[in-house]
């Protein structure tokens, strides 16, 4: 079992990184009142300059954004925030795994069309600090799916890999198994990419699955 985010010393606010408006302002309020938490709406096109408590949950509105801000939105969440954990909403294309892959933190996708019921369990399992949430409350259309040959479904996994598997069984995020493994969270992500791709798999918790019936500990 988790700790609660309480115990662990996590923030519980929410950061919605979105374009200002009257609709943004009242989505944060009506956020903050059905989750009561303090949600901070902050313009998508200026830097971030004040400070953001550690582990706070982020919600990047992904419809008003751009390859360029997503790009510059990654370095910033990756390099000023401590321990994020992010949740893109309002995506309206799907995504290549290795595209997901480049986002630090990422819990889930929401799409555009998704029922507002859906975020809100989203957002509430995060924010109660439910680890194994990360990527399973993606939405499991929001992916394109991969081709891959029966050659590659074949290739074993490397031994860096077993241990990543490993470290998803306990609910490690990819900055825990980063310290853990003593390698950079952009190696984590490549790997679990890797992994991802050499199992068939979609997510961390069919991963996790898959470990728990082939892997030893």
């Amino acid at each position: 079992m988790f700790d609660s985010l309480e115990n662990a010393g996590e923030s519980r606010q929410l950061f919605l990184i979105t374009h200002p408006s009257v609709q943004a302002n009242a989505f944060a309020s009506y956020l903050s009142d059905i989750l009561s938490v303090s949600v901070d709406v902050h313009n998508i096109n200026k830097p971030l300059v004040q400070h953001v408590a550690r582990g706070t949950v982020i919600l990047f509105d992904i419809a008003v954004s751009n390859k360029k801000l997503n790009g510059i939105w990654r370095d910033i969440i990756q390099s000023q925030v401590e321990n994020p954990r992010l949740l893109i909403i309002n995506s309206e294309q799907k995504y290549e795994l290795y595209e997901m892959a480049k986002w630090p933190a990422l819990y889930g996708v929401f799409r555009h069309d998704d029922d507002g019921s859906r975020l809100i369990e989203g957002v509430k399992a995060v924010l109660n600090g439910e680890q194994t949430a990360e990527l399973s409350v993606m939405h499991p259309a929001m992916y394109a799916a991969e081709q891959s040959s029966g050659e590659a479904e074949n290739i074993p996994l490397t031994e860096r890999e077993c241990e990543i598997l490993n470290e998803l069984r306990c609910g490690a995020t990819n900055m825990d198994i980063a310290r853990a493994l003593f390698i950079s969270e952009n190696t984590v992500r490549t790997h679990l990419y890797n992994v991802f791709r050499k199992l068939s798999v979609k997510n961390r918790t069919q991963a996790v699955s898959w470990a728990n019936e082939n892997l030893r500990h």
